[in-house]
């Protein structure tokens, strides 16, 4: 091959290569561009939300470990940008938020020690959904652009919807769906024994905050019920929160006392304005388990809490009802987590401290 051919391939190898390269630049300016996927929801305010699917980055507002619970239990934990609220971490006790999701710690606080959202950080942390229980929260974060979900949970059914509507939100409808038949089955299992226990023949429970002198939630009227017990506090009543004084204890005369913290125990024992009350004299005061959430509020583990007190409650009907290994299953089977029985132990004496 002489030189001036040598060069002409040269050059058209160049040319080549070249045209090539300037294809491959075309076409990748040209090629469609990828959109997020999108789906839309209704959330239970009735809004019309759109939100990115797959969802991989959350923040919860208010409720914090409420809402974090439910997430757990669709083994989503991981996708919470935020950590627990100060309100929350200085009283020690939400030892577990830490066990089922260890990333939580050193997350950055979004809200206000008054559950005002934080909306600056909340932006910086670039969510795909915000989840709260407050409506205030709902109409001010609407108005910086974020896709924000409303929960509710004010009666017991509530947290059927509740479950769906996160499943939807997570494509974890089969997990959603498997945790509503577990809260029915769990409840019909217990009502199978104690449905028929005579109204007048029902132990007289009172569950309340005693550092307050309140009963905090309307949920324990109805687990203190599935669980054969009779609330001395079912009553209709508007507010969530119910005060009430030492004489009306004495009037009611519960037959068992539940409080939400170990300190109060002590309290109550030592209290002489309630030193006649059937509770005290019989040494039945008790503590709530706590595991996500303190079980006696609402949480995830309520159908645990039906469970924990049919078996305080009638320890004869419930002796084969082994406490320890339901809770195992139920955190294996929705939380992805297997406890060891020394920290089964310890949800269940209400006590863990971080």
């Amino acid at each position: 091959m002489d030189k001036k051919n040598g060069a002409i391939i040269i050059v058209v190898a160049f040319a080549l290569v070249a045209c090539a390269a300037g294809y491959a630049l075309y076409a990748s300016a040209h090629q469609p561009v990828q959109e997020q996927k999108t789906k839309t929801i209704t959330d239970m305010m009735g809004r019309t939300v759109v939100i990115p699917s797959p969802v991989q980055k959350a923040v919860t507002i208010g409720s914090v470990p409420v809402q974090n619970s439910f997430i757990f239990a669709l083994g989503k934990g991981d996708t919470i940008a935020n950590g627990l609220p100060v309100k929350f971490t200085q009283q020690g006790r939400w030892k577990y938020q830490y066990v089922f999701a260890p990333h939580l710690e050193g997350q950055p606080e979004m809200q206000s020690a008054s559950y005002e959202p934080n909306v600056e950080e909340i932006m910086k942390a670039a969510p795909d959904v915000v989840f709260t229980m407050d409506q205030a929260t709902v109409d001010t974060l609407d108005r910086s652009g974020l896709s924000v979900v409303y929960l509710s949970w004010v009666d017991a059914e509530d947290v059927k919807i509740l479950m769906m509507l996160m499943g939807e939100i997570y494509d974890r409808q089969d997990a959603a769906q498997d945790y509503v038949q577990y809260f029915d089955d769990t409840i019909r299992r217990v009502d199978a024994k104690v449905g028929q226990i005579p109204e007048d023949q029902r132990l007289k429970v009172l569950y309340f905050q005693y550092t307050g002198m309140t009963v905090p939630h309307k949920i324990g009227d109805w687990w203190i019920m599935k669980g054969g017990g009779k609330s001395v506090t079912d009553a209709p009543r508007q507010t969530e929160s119910l005060k009430i004084e030492p004489e009306q204890i004495v009037a009611w005369n519960p037959d068992i006392m539940i409080v939400s913290t170990p300190s109060e125990i002590n309290a109550v024992y030592n209290d002489t304005r309630l030193s006649t009350v059937n509770a005290i004299r019989n040494e039945r005061i008790y503590i709530t388990p706590m595991g996500a959430h303190i079980w006696s509020h609402r949480g995830i583990e309520t159908p645990l809490t039906v469970l924990w007190a049919a078996k305080l409650f009638y320890p004869d009907r419930f002796a084969d009802l082994d406490l320890e290994q339901e809770t195992t299953e139920f955190y294996q089977q929705f939380f992805g987590y297997s406890p060891t029985p020394g920290q089964v132990k310890e949800i269940l004496s209400g006590k863990a401290k971080i």
